[in-house]
């Protein structure tokens, strides 16, 4: 059994706020700057891509207290570069306001089911987020993307967890915009995949054809997938 001792740069990791907590059941007398941390991560057992921790740690009122958690082996320790990347390609013709949006459909063995996503995938050594969202688009759908962006002034998202109770597993969210007048994007698009990939790509457009294809069928949509549509429903609806 070996033992690490895990990153808590508080500081570096946690983004003060300005909102007061309607309701909340820490100990007032302890600092945040101080508690939560981490202190000891033992490793129980692993294959070839997860391991299994249990970590030491201190909770918010004092407490020891352990956790259970699958980790990714080959884990950037760069703590400002996620896992992976999801994108969400948006395609354009010039001179048209038509927006439609790519989803990946995929049988997942833990689900036991295929699967509708976004095109997603891992951050390899060395490439920044928004080489593997252009990489990724490419290989998983067959199209080329021509820019990257989240936000005015920012190309990727912020640090993202996925399933923090369960793994420390992270991702970048980008959008990649997608110009179909671009011959690279027009006939004989060709997927990029490794062995072991099948995938069905589909083109729907982003509101309707979203909704459509998420309630409608037998896979399982993601979750992020699905907040996603869910969240343009409403502020289109509140608009």
């Amino acid at each position: 059994m070996t033992d690490r001792i895990t990153n808590t740069n508080a500081a570096k990791l946690r983004r003060a706020t300005t909102i007061a907590p309607e309701i909340s059941n820490l100990h007032p007398d302890i600092p945040r700057a101080v508690l939560p941390r981490n202190n000891l991560c033992h490793k129980i057992g692993d294959t070839n891509v997860i391991t299994l921790e249990t970590i030491d740690y201190t909770d918010q009122n004092g407490v020891a207290r352990k956790w259970d958690m699958a980790t990714r082996k080959g884990k950037m320790s760069d703590i400002d570069i996620a896992d992976a990347v999801i994108v969400i390609p948006l395609l354009r013709n010039s001179g048209s306001q038509k927006v439609d949006t790519l989803l990946v459909e995929q049988y997942r063995p833990p689900v036991g089911k295929d699967t509708m996503e976004f095109p997603a995938g891992l951050i390899k050594k060395g490439e920044s987020p928004e080489d593997a969202a252009m990489r990724r688009i490419r290989e998983e759908t067959g199209y080329v993307g021509k820019d990257c962006t989240i936000m005015p002034g920012h190309d990727v998202s912020r640090t993202l967890c996925m399933s923090p109770g369960l793994t420390n597993e992270t991702v970048h969210c980008v959008l990649v915009d997608v110009d179909l007048d671009d011959p690279a994007n027009q006939g004989g698009l060709k997927q990029d995949l490794k062995d072991g990939e099948y995938t069905i790509v589909k083109r729907v457009e982003l509101r309707e054809g979203l909704n459509k294809v998420l309630e409608e069928g037998d896979n399982m949509p993601y979750a992020g997938l699905y907040m996603f549509s869910l969240g343009l429903e409403t502020g289109l609806g509140m608009g």
